[in-house]
């Protein structure tokens, strides 16, 4: 079977649609350091061995978006950005909704009885 080759098709830029190209060009620019510089937050912070790295975790495994879960567990879409990039923690009761949402299984706590000491 022959293998077709894709054809090229060349348009010629009106200068409006040029001039909003390049407006976008110079945008995408402005916003790329930035944009590198939180995915390595995120990057960072979901690698961390403890209940928010694993909380992070769950929100980038879990099949919604994460401005679903923020929406589902009733917090900001901003409150929720932060947290997952490490610049901010969460209130306690936030984080309680959002282990709910992503149904994030926890280890069962062990109670340790304490026993008076005679002496």
């Amino acid at each position: 079977m022959e293998k077709r080759k894709a054809k090229r098709v060349y348009v010629e830029e009106s200068p409006v649609s040029q001039r909003q190209l390049d407006k976008w060009r110079r945008q995408v620019s402005e916003e790329l350091p930035d944009l590198i510089r939180r995915d390595r937050l995120v990057d960072k912070a979901m690698k961390e061995k403890t209940l928010s790295g694993r909380l992070r975790r769950a929100i980038h495994d879990f099949p919604s978006s994460p401005m679903k879960i923020a929406e589902s567990a009733g917090i900001s879409w901003e409150d929720l950005d932060d947290f997952l990039t490490g610049e901010k923690t969460l209130p306690s009761d936030a984080i309680d909704r959002l282990v709910e949402v992503v149904k994030l299984k926890l280890p069962a706590v062990r109670s340790v009885s304490r026993r008076a000491k005679a002496g």
